[in-house]
């Protein structure tokens, strides 16, 4: 029997890594009251930039799968709508959730020690994914706001694509000049480094990340050249999670950048890494479903059940992480499957037949339901 090679392996692995890596950041934060808790939040505070790590990859992906297809606008509106189609339904699920807990604090049905997390004026910025650019803080399911960053990435393509489709050598501009441009606003109005970029600025702070893999899928056969150094690719992956916390917030993202430029070499290769051979990148499918619904998750398991059960020592309720993490995988898969597939395949299929019906427009891949 013939078995089909993923392509993208070790991208793929890395993915499911960095989800990981933020559900472990985001959940620590929950039991922040307890010891361990708080040497967590304090030695994993550097996982949140695995969140730049997804906007490299995709800048990758959305190069390989779409940078010869986006000549005109029927091909760029079929995009957009298709990148809107993957995002956009969970988007809206797990909004709606917490717009409903709004609902019940406003009626008094429910209490919160944290009322500015549900602000009924924001739901119009969220509603368009404009969060990622001036938002005063991060509210309802807050990890959105990469989504946002992801959807003003998706509509700079096309552009990208236009400036890089002669010069490939543009691409490297197009990743160095977001950077200066961010660093030169760092410096000149006092901002946060722009690597902590969030809701305010977390736009801006993608740009460079996904030009970057876009600059990596156009160089992809140069990179494939470079000399391979056993056990580079984990090494650097472990110490970056071990003692990332001792870096800077730039040296950090600096950091997610290289390992991301390590796992796109052998993918382009093709050659196997012990990264490869743990065959992680089976779960990469639910790496979306695992970051949208971590925090609903943690608000129904964490939340809700410590205030519902009772435990024989704070420490006790420690119990409801694993318990949480269950409920994510469980509650992931069934997402994908049931929920974000059927609905990105719908879209896609009504869009076509309103706008392209004379033209067979392109199926969805595995590699597009799974990014």
């Amino acid at each position: 029997m013939h078995t089909t090679v993923n392509a993208m392996r070790h991208l793929d692995s890395l993915r499911i890594i960095a989800a990981c890596a933020v559900v472990v950041l985001h959940y620590s934060d929950y039991f922040k009251d307890l010891a361990v808790g708080r040497f967590m939040v304090g030695h994993v505070w550097h996982f949140n930039l695995f969140v730049d790590l997804f906007f490299v990859v995709s800048g990758f992906v959305i190069a390989r799968q779409y940078h010869g297809d986006v000549g005109d606008g029927t091909a760029i509106g079929r995009f957009l709508w298709r990148r809107v189609a993957r995002i956009y339904p969970l988007h809206l699920a797990t909004l709606a959730f917490y717009v409903a807990i709004a609902l019940a604090l406003s009626f008094g049905i429910s209490q919160t020690g944290n009322p500015a997390r549900y602000p009924i004026s924001d739901l119009p910025a969220q509603i368009l994914l404009l969060h990622a650019f001036a938002g005063e803080r991060l509210t309802f399911n807050f990890p959105s706001w990469s989504l946002s960053a992801e959807m003003f990435c998706y509509l700079l393509f096309p552009l990208m694509v236009a400036i890089t489709a002669r010069r490939k050598v543009l691409a490297i501009a197009l990743f160095a000049l977001p950077a200066l441009a961010n660093t030169l606003w760092n410096v000149l109005m006092g901002t946060e480094p722009w690597a902590e970029w969030i809701n305010y600025g977390g736009a801006f702070r993608a740009v460079p990340a996904f030009s970057l893999g876009i600059a990596c899928y156009l160089y992809r056969e140069r990179i494939a050249r470079w000399p391979a150094v056993p056990g580079l690719l984990m090494s650097s992956l472990a110490a970056f999670m071990l003692l990332g916390s001792w870096l800077t917030p730039m040296a950090a993202l600096a950091a997610i950048y290289a390992i991301a430029v390590l796992t796109i070499q052998p993918d382009c290769s093709g050659r196997d890494t012990w990264l490869s051979m743990l065959k992680l990148d089976r779960f990469a499918p639910f790496t979306y479903s695992c970051y949208m619904l971590h925090i609903p998750v943690a608000t129904v398991v964490i939340t809700f059940g410590s205030r519902l059960l009772s435990f024989a020592s704070p420490e006790a309720k420690l119990v409801l992480a694993p318990l949480a993490v269950i409920v994510l995988g469980v509650a992931s898969v069934f997402s994908f499957r049931k929920f974000e597939t059927p609905a990105r395949r719908y879209l896609t299929a009504l869009y076509d037949r309103r706008f392209a019906p004379a033209v067979a427009a392109a199926p969805i891949s595995q590699r597009e339901i799974a990014q």
